[in-house]
């Protein structure tokens, strides 16, 4: 009896050091806010009357070996906030290669922004940078990378958690790209060419006398 109360007390106690374990576990990848927060986003934003729609993002870690991309879509007003289209945070990015069309210009711009000093932004991240909100001073890390799309191709990029307290890390210069091509005109391109291949195929089986074989997809 006494062996088998020993057995069962040794099972809880296994049970509970698993729970604990895991919900640690859990809590430590869990990204944090507050002046000690460990949670970080990039933002993409652009001025007042310069909606761009950006369709290409993506972003790399050489020294984590780490590439994700970001589905961004259609940014608008406003400059030096981080409140823009989100992407998630893996860990410090290097790399950056960014592609936008300007609504405002009619222009496509593609910029490929390699960080100088990664590490030395990161640590500045964390810095705490104190701002009011809803009456109250709040303290935060500067959190947030952004990436502001100008006029030009210019991309200025901030470190921030609100407007007020953005700090410039870094101000590069894109260049014209081709025009990116909408969803319509991928539509309509695809259809042209199932077309064509359709009454090329027609063509030659009317050539060679084969006229059961008349069929879309024969």
């Amino acid at each position: 009896m006494e062996a088998t109360m020993s057995i069962k007390r040794w099972v809880i106690s296994i049970c509970i050091l698993v729970l604990v374990g895991c919900s640690e576990q859990t809590e430590s990848e869990g990204q944090k806010y507050g002046p000690n927060g460990t949670h970080r986003s990039i933002g993409v934003v652009a001025p007042k009357h310069y909606d761009v729609w950006v369709d290409k993002f993506f972003i790399e870690s050489l020294s984590e070996d780490i590439e994700w991309r970001a589905p961004i879509g259609i940014v608008s007003c406003c400059w030096e906030k981080p409140f823009g289209a989100m992407a998630d945070w893996q860990t410090m990015p290097e790399v950056f290669l960014i592609r936008w069309f300007s609504f405002a210009e009619q222009q496509s711009y593609e910029a490929l922004i390699q960080l100088e000093n990664p590490d030395e932004i990161g640590e500045r991240m964390k810095e705490i940078a104190p701002f009011e909100a809803y009456g109250k001073i709040a303290e935060r890390p500067r959190d947030v990378l952004v990436l502001g799309l100008a006029p030009g191709g210019t991309v200025v990029v901030w470190i921030m958690n609100r407007g007020e307290n953005a700090i410039e890390v870094g101000r590069y210069q894109g260049k014209k790209s081709k025009p990116i091509e909408s969803t319509t005109e991928r539509l309509r391109s695809a259809t042209t060419a199932i077309t064509a291949s359709f009454y090329k195929k027609t063509a030659s089986n009317l050539k060679a006398g084969n006229p059961k074989n008349l069929q879309a997809g024969s």
